[in-house]
């Protein structure tokens, strides 16, 4: 007598006995290590977005607005998922990569023939989002490793 509702893999002569419940509770593993490591993802985002406050080199502030232009946006293709994390002012990636004299009251501006910028904020200075990304390397790590050990 098959009792309702038991799993075909319990029914005599089946093969390997519970393999389907098996295969049910490690898919559903699988998908809760794939939300927690997600939720260790956007943890090492949030890292990497404070280092940048608090660590030289600082995110250059004038207006505020490439400081609040930081942003973070899930993807997922097929079962590739992950986060992008930067900023979306449109001048971010030119502020990033300005090597050169950074002078507090210098603006960069046509007709002035100065690379400067001008830097209100002590300690800012280019490449501040590459700094806090090697520098918080094993920091993000253990924030994703934490969140998606199986539970």
């Amino acid at each position: 007598m098959i009792v309702k509702g038991t799993p075909k893999s319990i029914k005599p002569h089946t093969g390997l006995k519970g393999m389907d419940i098996v295969l049910r509770n490690l898919n559903k593993e699988i998908q809760a290590i794939e939300g927690r490591s997600m939720k260790g993802l956007i943890g090492g985002a949030i890292i990497i977005r404070e280092d940048m406050d608090k660590t030289p080199p600082l995110i250059p502030v004038d207006t505020g607005n490439l400081r609040g232009s930081w942003t973070t946006w899930p993807y997922r293709e097929g079962k590739i998922f992950g986060l992008i994390i930067g900023f979306t002012a449109n001048y971010a990636a030119f502020v990033h990569e300005m090597i050169g004299p950074w002078e507090p009251g210098w603006r960069y501006g046509p007709g002035k023939g100065r690379k400067r910028w001008y830097i209100p904020r002590p300690d800012a200075a280019p490449k501040f989002f590459e700094a806090s990304m090697k520098r918080n390397k094993d920091n993000v790590l253990e924030e994703i490793a934490d969140n998606a050990q199986i539970k």
